[in-house]
C-alpha cells in the first residue's frame, strides 16, 4: 500500500519539480562547505535522489529540462562570445580548436582500437566522443569576470569547431551504420554531401534568418523586455529543433542562435541579466541534475569500467593538454591563461553524451562503453570546475581587452526634435559592440517641481526611441545641480564607454556653435565624447576627414575615435564609408574596414567641402576642429543644412566653443517649454 503511495507521488510533476528544487538548493551549499566545486552537489544530487538509489526522481522525469539546460548553456557560450575580439584572435582560435579536436580523437582513436579491440566504426566515433567538449565552468569565468580575456574567447571560439565537427563524425558513422556504407563509396560520399547540406541550412536560419527577424521584432512589439526575453527562449530553441529535425544535434544550433544572436544581447545589458537569471537558476542544474540521473553506482565502480574509463581519461587528458600548451605557447599566452585553457576543454557532457547514447542505439557500443564514460564525464565535471575556478584567480587584470567604444554608451538627453535620430545613432554603434544605451536626464535641483514631470516624458520618449532601434536601453533620471555635474557623476557610477550628445544650434548664433554646457560635459569626461548635429536629410554616407599629425596634444587619439565610431556605424548600418586624408598612412594602423574608400585630399577642412554631398555624416576627430577655432565655423556653414556631423574627442578634450569651461552656469539645457 506504502509503495502504491510512494510511486503515486514519486510520478507526480509537483514532486519531481519540489525535489530538483531542493538538489538546487542543498546540493552545492553541501558541497561548497566540504570545499568541493558546487556543481559536483548537483550531480551528486542527481545520483542519490535519482532511479538507481533512493528512487525519488524517476528515470527521464528530467530528461526534457535537462535536455533545455544544455542547450541553454551553449547558447549562452555563443551569446556572450565577444565578437570582436574573436575576430581578433581567430587565427588562434582555428589553431587551437585543430589541436584540441585532434589530440584527442587520435589517441582515444588508437586506444578503442588496439587497446579495448573496438571496430573501426565504433572507434572513429569513441574518437569524437572525447574530441569535443561543453563549457560546463564557464560560469565560473563569468564570476571571475573574464569573458572578454583573449584566452577564454579562444576556446569559446574553439567549441562551435570542435563540437561541429565531432557531430558531424556522429552523424556520418550513424548514417553509414544504418545504410551499411562506408565512408569510401558512392553511398558514403552521398552521405557526407546531405550532412554537409544540413550544416549550411542550420548556419543560415541561425546566422541570418534569425537576426534578422529579430531586429524587426525587437524595433516593433519586441520593444517591451518580456517579449523581448521570451522571443530569444523561442529562438535558441528553435534552431535547437531545426537542429535535431536535420539530425544533428540540438546543441549546435543552440550555439550558432547564440553567435548569430550575439549583438542584439548586450553583455551588460538587462535583457542578458534576465536570461542569465533564469537559465543559472533553473536550467543548467537541471542539466547537472540529469547528469547525475544516469549514473548506476552499483555498476559504475566495477574493475572492467574503472580500466576502460582510466584509458579513456588519459586519452582525454594528455589531448587537451598537449593542445592547450602549444596553442598558448605558440600564441604567447601565459602559464595560468594555457591552463585555463585546458581546464575548460576537459569538461565532457553534452556532444560527449550524445555522441555515446547514439552508439549504443545503433549498436557500436555496449552498456560497459557507457558506463565507463559516465565516470569519465563526472570526473571531467569535478576537474574541469576545480582547475578553472584555479586557474582563473591566477590570470592577471592586464590581459583584458580595453572596453570597446560601443560597450556602454550613455546619452544626455534634452527636449530635442532630433532625440530619435541621436537614440539610433547610439544604438547603431552600440550595436557593433553588442553594447547597452543610457539615457540620463538631469533635472537641476531648483526646477525639481516644475520640471520633474516633462523630464519624465524625455526619458520615456529616448528608451522608446532606443528600444525601436533594437538597443538594450535603459534610462536614468538624475537630480542634480547642473547638467554636467549629473553627467560626470552618473559616468562614475556606470564606467561608460562613450559620452554621446546632441550638438545643437540656438536660434541667433547664426554658427555651428556648441553650448558651454557640451564643453563641459566634455572637459569632466574621463571617456570618449561625441557630439552629433544632425540634418534633416537622412543619411546615406559616412564620410571620415582627418587632418594632420602636426604635434597638437590628442591628434592620435581623437582620431582613433573617430575611426572607431565610423567602423562600428559602417558595420551596423553597411553604408558607403569614405575616408578624406592628407596622410594615408595616419589611417593604417586605425582599424579602418578593409572596404573604405580612401580619398587623397590637400590639408584642411576647407578641401573637403567641395566633396560632401547632402545626406553625409562627417565624422572628425576634436583635434582638427580644435586646430581651426574660429574659422572651422566659417567654412562648413556653406553646407551646414546639408550635412550632419560628429566630432569625436578622448577624455576631458571635447571644446568646441571659445568660450571658457571653468565655471558653472545654469543650463541652457534644461527643461523648458
Amino acid at each position: 500500500m506504502f509503495d502504491e503511495i510512494l510511486a503515486n507521488v514519486v510520478a507526480q510533476s509537483e514532486w519531481v519539480l519540489l525535489v530538483l528544487i531542493t538538489i538546487i538548493i542543498a546540493g552545492p551549499l553541501i558541497s561548497e562547505r566540504l570545499r568541493l566545486p558546487g556543481m559536483l552537489g548537483l550531480v551528486v544530487g542527481g545520483i542519490l535522489l535519482g532511479p538507481y538509489v533512493l528512487g525519488f526522481l524517476p528515470e527521464g522525469s528530467l530528461t526534457a529540462l535537462g535536455g533545455l539546460g544544455i542547450i541553454y548553456l551553449m547558447f549562452m557560450a555563443g551569446a556572450e562570445l565577444d565578437l570582436n575580439l574573436f575576430k581578433k584572435y581567430q587565427a588562434a582560435a582555428i589553431t587551437f580548436s585543430l589541436l584540441t579536436f585532434a589530440g584527442p580523437f587520435i589517441l582515444a582513436l588508437g586506444v578503442s582500437r588496439y587497446f579495448l579491440g573496438f571496430s573501426w566504426m565504433a572507434a572513429v566515433l569513441m574518437g569524437a566522443v572525447w574530441a569535443s567538449h561543453t563549457l560546463v565552468a564557464y560560469s565560473i569565468i563569468q564570476e571571475e569576470g573574464l569573458t572578454n580575456n583573449k584566452s577564454i574567447a579562444v576556446v569559446v571560439g574553439s567549441t562551435a569547431i570542435t563540437d561541429t565537427l565531432a557531430l558531424l563524425i556522429l552523424a556520418l558513422v550513424s548514417g553509414l551504420t544504418d545504410t551499411g556504407g562506408d565512408a569510401g563509396s558512392s553511398n558514403g560520399l552521398f552521405i557526407v554531401i546531405i550532412i554537409v547540406l544540413k550544416v549550411a541550412l542550420l548556419l543560415a536560419y541561425s546566422m541570418f534568418f534569425l537576426p534578422w527577424f529579430a531586429r524587426r521584432f525587437f524595433a516593433g512589439p519586441g520593444q517591451e523586455r518580456l517579449l523581448r526575453f521570451v522571443f530569444i527562449l523561442g529562438g535558441f530553441v528553435s534552431a535547437a529543433f531545426l537542429a535535431e529535425f536535420l539530425g544533428i544535434e540540438g546543441i549546435v544550433g543552440a550555439f550558432f542562435a547564440g553567435i548569430g544572436l550575439n549583438r542584439l544581447i548586450p553583455n551588460d545589458g538587462r535583457l542578458m541579466e534576465r536570461i542569465e537569471f533564469f537559465g543559472t537558476a533553473l536550467f543548467i542544474p537541471a542539466f547537472l541534475v540529469s547528469v547525475g540521473m544516469l549514473i548506476n553506482p552499483a555498476v559504475l565502480f566495477s574493475l572492467d569500467t574503472i580500466r576502460m574509463a582510466l584509458l579513456f581519461g588519459a586519452a582525454l587528458v594528455m589531448g587537451k593538454l598537449l593542445a592547450a600548451v602549444i596553442a598558448g605557447k605558440r600564441f604567447k599566452f601565459s602559464w595560468a591563461e594555457i591552463g585555463a585553457m585546458f581546464s575548460l576543454t576537459l569538461g565532457q557532457a553534452a556532444a560527449t553524451l550524445a555522441s555515446t547514447l547514439v552508439g549504443l542505439k545503433i549498436g557500436l557500443f555496449g552498456e560497459d562503453v557507457v558506463n565507463s564514460v559516465l565516470l569519465v564525464v563526472l570526473i571531467s565535471l569535478i576537474a574541469t570546475s576545480l582547475g578553472t575556478r584555479f586557474f582563473s584567480k591566477k590570470i592577471e587584470t592586464e590581459d583584458l581587452e580595453v572596453k570597446p567604444i560601443g560597450k556602454s554608451i550613455m546619452v544626455p538627453v534634452r527636449p530635442s526634435p532630433m532625440l530619435k535620430r541621436t537614440m539610433t545613432l547610439a544604438a547603431e554603434i552600440a550595436q557593433a559592440d553588442a553594447g547597452t544605451v543610457t539615457p540620463v536626464v538631469v533635472v537641476p535641483e531648483h526646477d525639481v517641481a516644475s520640471k520633474r514631470q516633462e523630464a519624465e516624458e524625455w526619458l520615456k520618449k529616448s528608451e522608446q526611441y532606443g528600444a525601436a532601434a533594437t538597443a538594450d536601453v535603459e534610462g536614468v533620471l538624475r537630480i542634480d545641480t547642473s547638467i554636467p555635474v549629473g553627467v560626470y557623476r552618473e559616468l562614475q557610477e556606470r564606467y561608460s564607454s562613450l559620452i554621446l550628445v546632441e550638438w545643437y544650434q540656438d536660434p541667433g548664433l547664426g554658427g555651428l556653435l556648441f553650448g558651454n554646457e557640451i564643453d563641459r560635459i566634455g572637459a569632466r569626461s574621463t571617456v570618449p565624447v561625441a557630439a552629433v548635429r544632425f540634418t534633416k536629410d537622412e543619411i546615406k554616407r559616412l564620410v571620415l576627414v582627418t587632418g594632420t599629425d602636426n604635434g597638437s596634444t590628442g591628434y592620435r587619439t581623437d582620431l582613433q575615435i573617430a575611426v572607431d565610431i565610423a567602423s562600428r556605424l559602417f558595420q551596423s548600418t553597411r553604408l558607403p564609408l569614405y575616408a578624406f586624408s592628407p596622410n594615408e598612412d595616419d589611417l593604417s594602423t586605425m582599424g579602418l574596414p578593409d572596404d573604405v574608400d580612401l580619398v587623397s585630399v590637400e590639408s584642411g577642412i576647407d578641401a573637403v567641402v567641395p566633396l560632401l554631398q547632402a545626406g553625409d555624416l562627417v565624422l572628425i576627430p576634436g583635434a582638427v576642429v580644435r586646430s581651426l577655432l574660429g574659422y572651422y565655423t566659417s567654412v562648413l556653414s556653406s553646407v551646414a543644412d546639408q550635412v550632419s556631423v560628429v566630432i569625436a574627442a578622448g577624455p576631458h578634450r571635447l571644446r568646441l566653443t571659445s568660450s571658457g569651461m571653468g565655471h558653472e552656469t545654469s543650463s541652457i539645457m534644461s527643461f523648458q517649454t
